[in-house]
């Protein structure tokens, strides 16, 4: 992950990959036929690290509780350093390796969405919840929480937003999906 965020896709070698692992290259390849193997292992394993572990707790709180934790843990992940270099090289590698692209769309962004779009399901007898269409609410919810200061960031415009930009996204999103 270190030499892939240094020098992106095309730029990485295998010889750099396997010095900064401590193996020789033979076993990189052993494990990953390719580089491409290799930088999907990446985005696999970044991408779940991200979206897995405290979600089912954090939907198991009251339905606005839920949301506000489930924001600021994707606000966190959305606008972190590595997760925006990641988001780059993958935009700039898609066209050549289109399956780097919907690789990183269902270990990333999708893996997001569907836990959201369950926890709606679930609730959709609450009256406090104003969702027809819980996939494209979970769609909107998560967007609405990046906003153009992702792509800002995305592109070297700005840093990304501030915490108080931030809470008032996230109250932003609530009130989209929540009376």
């Amino acid at each position: 992950k270190a030499v892939f965020l240094k020098h992106g896709f095309g730029d990485a070698n295998m010889d750099e990959v396997a010095a900064v692992a401590g193996v020789s290259k033979m076993t990189v390849y052993r494990h990953f036929g390719s580089k491409e193997d290799l930088f999907a292992g990446v985005i696999t394993e970044s991408c779940q690290q991200l979206v897995s572990g405290e979600i089912e707790e954090v939907f198991s709180l009251p339905l606005r509780d839920a949301l506000r934790a489930y924001a600021r843990k994707m606000t966190g992940i959305f606008f972190a350093r590595d997760t925006a270099e990641l988001h780059r090289i993958v935009i700039a590698e898609c066209r050549r390796f289109p399956k780097l692209g919907r690789l990183f769309y269902e270990t990333g962004p999708e893996a997001c969405i569907d836990p959201l779009e369950a926890f709606f399901v679930r609730h959709r007898n609450d009256p406090a919840l104003k969702v027809s269409d819980p996939h494209r609410a979970a769609e909107e919810f998560l967007e609405l929480l990046r906003g153009y200061s992702h792509l800002k960031m995305l592109l070297g415009i700005d840093k990304g937003p501030s915490p108080r930009d931030i809470e008032a996204r996230i109250e932003a999103a609530l009130r989209h999906v929540t009376v």
